[in-house]
């Protein structure tokens, strides 16, 4: 089976911390699991490698991690993704002068993934339930990561 890995994930496995995700992790390198990240998976990561793309590329090698482009029906599913999430947006303003208030962001890359897992792979990996079963809801969590009741974070 094709498992597309968040970013978060491969954090985790980096820092070596969230260890219930990391199992679940390793046992898909165990059970071995075509494991695939979306380019911008990549570039997520690269802060972690302090820019270095060749360590970057050779981390994921090493894991047996497949970097894939994103194409047209990964973009076009995470932007139908990305126009729902801005439709349900709660639009607040500050009582007193009336501007915008701040509210948690989603970053569109998360949308990217999710698109990029929808359309081309069978399974996500991620400690990202939220977005994920809000916008993508045919995904399927690998390890039941997507699961409401299990509660791993």
């Amino acid at each position: 089976m094709r498992v597309c890995l968040d970013t978060s994930i491969l954090i985790d496995v980096l820092k070596d911390e969230c260890r219930p995700f990391q199992e679940i992790f390793y046992q898909a390198i165990s059970n071995r699991e075509t494991l695939v990240v979306p380019s911008v998976v990549f570039a997520e990561l690269l802060p972690q490698f302090k820019g270095n793309s060749k360590e970057a590329a050779l981390f994921l090698r090493e894991l047996v991690i497949q970097i894939q482009p994103l194409d047209l029906e990964s973009a076009v599913a995470a932007g139908r993704g990305w126009m729902e999430y801005l439709k349900r947006k709660p639009k607040i303003k500050c009582p007193v002068c009336g501007n915008a208030m701040p509210m948690k962001e989603h970053f569109l890359s998360d949308f990217y993934i999710g698109g990029f897992a929808v359309t081309h792979t069978d399974f996500i990996l991620t400690r990202d339930r939220g977005i994920f079963l809000s916008y993508f809801p045919k995904l399927k969590g690998y390890g039941d990561c997507l699961d409401k009741k299990r509660h791993l974070q």
